[in-house]
């Protein structure tokens, strides 16, 4: 299977979207331009999403709207509770394998330090992964290789 991770966009803070909690954070102007770029970057690599899973926090589920509006067949997004950056890559490893038998590619769209970890705990490599940012990997009994990466300003 091929894994794109996705970082969310940049957000603002939770005091200048005057929100009660870090779940609600909205994505910035900055954060939806980048989102979009990264998406339209990957539709043009001639990638094909089966689905787009993403954290419930509100800067990943904006994320994920504006990454899907990059196909003409918009993929579907669906909340996976397990990107909420509250899992070790082990037990990510494990639900991911579960809600993506089957499928040939997959968009998941969290956070730091979760994505990292899990890209790492698959290849064996550290990412340096910025809000916006993807990974690409072709995945593997348990195991991936990095195809490539590229943060937004790698895009400009």
């Amino acid at each position: 299977m091929k894994l794109y991770l996705l970082r969310h966009g940049h957000a603002v803070s939770a005091l200048e979207a005057k929100v009660a909690s870090d779940a609600q954070r909205p994505l910035s102007g900055q954060g939806l331009q980048d989102v979009g770029r990264m998406a339209r970057f990957l539709a043009d690599r001639g990638t094909a999403p089966a689905v787009i899973l993403h954290s419930p926090l509100k800067r990943a589920a904006q994320s994920a709207a504006e990454a899907a509006r990059a196909w003409p067949s918009p993929p579907p997004t669906e909340p996976f509770e397990p990107l909420s950056n509250t899992l070790g890559p082990e037990d990510l490893l494990a639900r991911f394998l579960e809600r993506t038998a089957g499928l040939s590619e997959v968009l998941a769209v969290g956070h730091q330090p979760q994505l990292g970890e899990f890209a790492q705990f698959l290849t064996g490599a550290s990412f340096g992964l910025r809000p916006g940012g993807v990974i690409a990997l072709e995945t593997g009994d348990g195991k991936a290789r990095r195809l490539w990466a590229f943060n937004p300003e790698d895009l400009l």
